[in-house]
């Protein structure tokens, strides 16, 4: 085709048809700026393949990491009820009188003072920050829930901080400096085996140990800790489940990004 214009234009210009000149050297300065053109709509609809595949790959794993937040999140809600009800049950607990009330009291602190932090399942967010590739996700509402999930991420870890300062002062060490703990625990045997070991009932001191605890219960300090703890717990394990709200809103938001494509698959 080029040949042709060039051919052409040799021929008017010994003809000196001026005019006819002009307007096969505009056509071929247009045929030039088509090709270019098409030229450029190939490689940007290349690169656009290269991106969507990307963004594919990075959504596929966003999804994987939010299913297993999910599960991890309702281990985490199931737990904080757990200690909320245990710290409430040891405010209204009953004056200990013999070694199986004793042990009842423990498993119930145990269950209260058990530090547990939660951890995001988050490594592909993260990955696409550290590598400044968050912009592969092109779906505005993802990216905001995504930005709106590692808020509620640093917020729990705050609370989760502020609530086990206050273990440390109310519960810790009131109970530490005050009582004998561990008491229907074997630590020789637990210790050897890996495994929790209890001693039989007749094993425990009571004589010893039971009026130190019914003093330990009836202490303001501890009894204050205990209503820290409830509250608490009440407060980070609502907040999980605006967590499990949100996860399950970002996930239906990529099933339905990955479907406009068939990419789901």
């Amino acid at each position: 085709m080029i040949k042709l214009f060039r051919n052409a234009r040799q021929k008017m210009i010994k003809e000196n048809k001026v005019s006819k000149y002009l307007l096969y050297a505009i056509g071929e300065i247009i045929l030039v700026v088509i090709g270019i053109l098409i030229a450029l709509a190939i490689n940007n609809g290349n690169e656009d393949r290269k991106s969507r595949k990307q963004e594919v790959n990075y959504l596929k794993n966003l999804k994987s990491d939010i299913e297993l937040e999910l599960k991890s999140n309702d281990s985490i809600i199931t737990y904080r009820k757990a200690a909320a009800q245990a710290a409430a049950h040891l405010l209204d607990f009953k004056t200990l009188e013999t070694a199986s009330d004793m042990m009842e009291l423990e498993m119930n602190i145990n269950q209260v003072f058990a530090r547990v932090i939660f951890i995001p399942t988050n490594n592909t967010y993260k990955e696409l920050l550290s590598s400044g590739n968050l912009n592969y996700i092109t779906n505005e509402s993802i990216k905001n829930q995504l930005l709106e999930l590692d808020k509620m991420y640093v917020s729990i870890n705050n609370r989760e901080h502020h609530m086990y300062r206050e273990y440390e002062e109310y519960l810790y060490n009131v109970t530490i400096n005050n009582v004998q703990i561990f008491n229907s625990l074997d630590v020789q045997k637990t210790a050897a085996t890996g495994k929790l070991t209890f001693v039989h009932p007749s094993q425990i001191e009571v004589d010893k140990v039971i009026p130190e605890h019914n003093e330990l219960l009836k202490k303001t300090k501890f009894r204050n800790g205990l209503k820290l703890s409830a509250s608490n717990n009440i407060g980070i394990r609502g907040a999980h489940q605006e967590m499990t709200t949100l996860l399950l809103e970002l996930k239906e938001l990529i099933e339905k990004d990955l479907k406009k494509d068939g990419s789901a698959n």
